[in-house]
């Protein structure tokens, strides 16, 4: 009610002044009698702009906005890519009187620029003075207009306090900014162009933290490998161009996404990380479209997880299909959620092929009070699994043993009518007798099968 009482005096451009009791008559200013906290909290349902704005309400809100943990800084809200540079040069000087005026630390910010000549100022203020967290720079501009470089005093990005850096629509002319970056554990670069691969190399060997990375990258000329060398990294997402190929060396990587505009062949990407073991990827479908192989950990915390359901999304949104490879244990039952999460991102009905490892082990760590495959089935009963527009061409299957849990979810892809073309199943090296209970599995799957799913053919391989 708080927040309805603020929005409506706003939108009056009235004061938040003395608010008229029914029972004495007399004027009380609830909402500025609140505590910072809760202003605070009010003020983060405003664009930043707005939350600025309301500084000429009364003195009590003159400063509130200063403590807010989260900036957006959009120039394009202002004016557009047309407008002279002394346009943008005062509308960017305004955006640093923003920062400037803040108070304390940033747990995030993100700015929304023309090209202009504010962007070493805002850099080094919100690292070195407002200790940010998580901080983007995005470039926007006309097609003809040539992206913005980025040449930085060094160690620019190695504050302590930086944890995530991302980065859209620059040239990198040296990797000195990035020097000693320790601290960052998510790096995002998105259309930043160099002169040699070797600029990147240097980048990415000067961030040995890192355990999410995404990189859509070219380069001016063909100069050799890019080169990832990272024992913690957990997620890696890339697109490149004009680049002699990826060498990559992560034991910890648990996914792996390559864009559709992967130019590199497959002699050409070197993948050694023991945790992705699969038999499809990028180059076997035929076309090229976004392919992602991902090994589902049990980790409670799983940053490369919580980041491929935010930054995924995006990459899926934008690509003409996709496919996707996944490894997965049944009887995790975080690890079924995470499957069920993973598979709720395709709302586009593009997958050409999923693959699924179901891993055999069996190792846990903690009990289980119900079972997955019966979780899965409840939850299907209350909204399609994984989601009615969902539909995948082609289905493998490998390590199929029969049991429940496989059988579960088999079968609640073909009664969705998730899968169109094939399934196909690929059974375990076992005894004569657990491959006739397969068979048996195989063929109560086959009876599934309706008369308007004629093109789904159901087979062992």
């Amino acid at each position: 009610s708080q927040l309805s009482v603020f929005s409506f005096s706003m939108s009056k451009k009235q004061s938040l002044g003395p608010m008229e009791t029914p029972s004495s008559g007399k004027s009380v200013d609830w909402i500025s009698k609140l505590p910072n906290d809760v202003l605070l909290m009010i003020l983060s349902r405003l664009t930043t702009e707005e939350a600025v704005r309301t500084c000429v309400v009364s003195k009590r809100w003159e400063h509130v906005w200063k403590h807010m943990s989260h900036l957006v800084l959009d120039m394009r809200k202002i004016i557009n890519s047309r407008e002279m540079l002394d346009v943008r040069h005062r509308v960017a000087t305004l955006m640093t009187k923003v920062i400037n005026n803040h108070r304390g630390h940033l747990e995030s910010c993100v700015i929304d620029h023309y090209p202009c000549t504010m962007l070493n100022t805002w850099t080094q203020s919100l690292t070195g003075v407002k200790h940010t967290k998580h901080l983007i720079l995005r470039r926007h501009g006309l097609m003809n207009q040539i992206l913005e470089l980025i040449d930085l005093p060094s160690d620019s990005f190695s504050y302590p306090s930086l944890t995530s850096l991302s980065l859209h629509e620059y040239i990198l002319k040296t990797s000195h900014s990035f020097n000693n970056c320790q601290n960052l554990k998510t790096l995002k670069l998105h259309c930043i162009l160099a002169s040699e691969v070797g600029v990147f190399n240097r980048v990415l060997a000067s961030c040995p933290s890192l355990e999410v990375l995404v990189l859509d990258i070219s380069c001016s000329k063909k100069s050799g490998p890019l080169k990832i060398d990272n024992n913690i990294l957990k997620l890696l997402q890339v697109s490149c161009d004009e680049i002699d190929g990826i060498q990559v060396s992560s034991p910890s990587l648990h996914i792996l996404a390559i864009d559709q505009d992967f130019s590199c062949g497959r002699d050409e990407f070197v993948l050694t990380s023991p945790r992705l073991q699969f038999y499809r990827n990028f180059w076997l479908t035929g076309t090229s479209l976004t392919h992602i192989s991902y090994n589902i950990s049990q980790e409670e915390k799983n940053s490369g997880h919580e980041e491929f359901l935010v930054n995924t999304s995006e990459l899926l949104r934008i690509s003409l299909a996709a496919s996707l490879s996944v490894s997965v244990d049944l009887l995790n039952p975080r690890e079924v959620e995470r499957l069920r999460q993973v598979l709720l991102l395709w709302t586009r009905g593009l997958m050409v092929e999923l693959e699924i490892l179901f891993k055999n082990n069996n190792a846990h760590g903690e009990e289980k009070d119900e079972s997955p495959q019966k979780k899965l089935l409840e939850e299907n009963s209350k909204e399609p699994f994984p989601i009615a527009v969902f539909s995948v061409e082609t289905v493998w299957m490998h390590n199929f043993s029969g049991s429940e849990e496989e059988f579960a979810l088999a079968s609640c892809l073909i009664r969705q009518g998730t899968v169109v073309k094939k399934m196909m199943i690929k059974t375990t090296s076992l005894s004569a007798r657990k491959k006739m209970e397969i068979e048996t599995a195989v063929a109560k799957l086959q009876a599934l099968v309706t008369k308007s799913q004629w093109q789904l053919t159901i087979e062992c391989f």
